[in-house]
């Protein structure tokens, strides 16, 4: 196999591209106005830097369990580990790499978000071994990655995160934790590829999905409130965002990632984009200026 690309196969084992949730762990300095503090800015990084290995080694143990479930799998069957491309040993190896390097730069900033990531993997341990067969609880595990994504961004800001960050977070994860189940159920049905599908009903998951939405908007309207930059001109905007990814939830393309659904979205990926230049413009326009 060429070096080349068996480089390419270990990235895309790695879900390079899912890296872009970990954005969220911005979200504490971004939203404290400490952004633009080098030290602080420097910690954000190696922070997401550390989410981003540690996640990746999360994927990768995933792929290791799940590799006869995912060979039986239309789109699955083609991951690096599932089809043979990356061995198990080699799958191990690069696992313990990735955490090394995950936990080492979490050390390396405070102790408090290497517990926080740490937390995470056990989490994603328990989700990968047992609780993805548990009803309601698989979706909560998938929360809990977002919101401690945020929670380890807000250890190196002063504030911490935000009541209304937090809950605002919460209901967002939960959206799309949901929509991603009502995504494969509309795809593969009962008894498609989870076994927590057999349990899970769709007039039950549109209502959860719509619950969500409608928390998502509530919860980020009254932290635009109680902010004092001019953030609640942003809620047209997300209430866009959220509307759009419900639309996409309900056509059915939400099984997926939901950083791929973005990506693959267009419009979706330009107002998200665009929400994102809004609030900072709004934030830090007039440090700039």
């Amino acid at each position: 196999m060429k070096k080349g690309l068996s480089i390419r196969i270990y990235l895309k084992q790695m879900r390079i591209n899912s890296w872009l949730k970990n954005l969220f762990v911005f979200f504490a300095i971004i939203f404290s106005l400490e952004l633009f503090e080098w030290n602080k800015f420097i910690q954000a990084v190696t922070l997401a830097l550390s989410f981003c290995f540690i996640s990746s080694a999360v994927y990768v143990l995933n792929d290791i369990n799940d590799v006869e479930n995912d060979r039986c799998h239309a789109v699955k069957k083609n991951r690096p580990i599932a089809s043979g491309q990356i061995s198990f040993p080699c799958a191990w190896v690069l696992l313990i790499c990735l955490m090394i390097a995950g936990f080492g730069l979490a050390l390396s900033v405070n102790l408090s978000s290497f517990l926080m990531i740490l937390t995470y993997v056990v989490i994603n341990i328990l989700y990968s071994k047992w609780l993805k067969t548990k009803v309601v609880i698989d979706c909560f595990c998938i929360a809990a990655g977002f919101v401690l994504r945020v929670m380890v961004g807000g250890t190196i800001v002063e504030a911490g995160v935000s009541d209304w960050m937090f809950l605002t977070v919460v209901s967002l994860s939960l959206f799309m934790a949901f929509g991603k189940r009502r995504g494969e159920l509309h795809n593969y049905g009962v008894g498609g590829t989870r076994d927590v599908l057999e349990i899970y009903e769709m007039n039950f998951l549109n209502g959860i999905v719509f619950m969500c939405a409608g928390l998502t908007m509530a919860f980020y309207s009254l932290w635009s409130i109680s902010q004092e930059t001019n953030l609640v001109y942003t809620v047209p905007i997300v209430l866009f965002i959220v509307i759009r990814y419900l639309l996409l939830v309900f056509l059915g393309r939400s099984e997926a990632d939901p950083t791929t659904l973005i990506l693959s979205d267009k419009i979706l990926l330009v107002s998200c984009g665009l929400c994102a230049l809004i609030v900072f413009v709004l934030l830090y326009g007039t440090q700039i200026c």
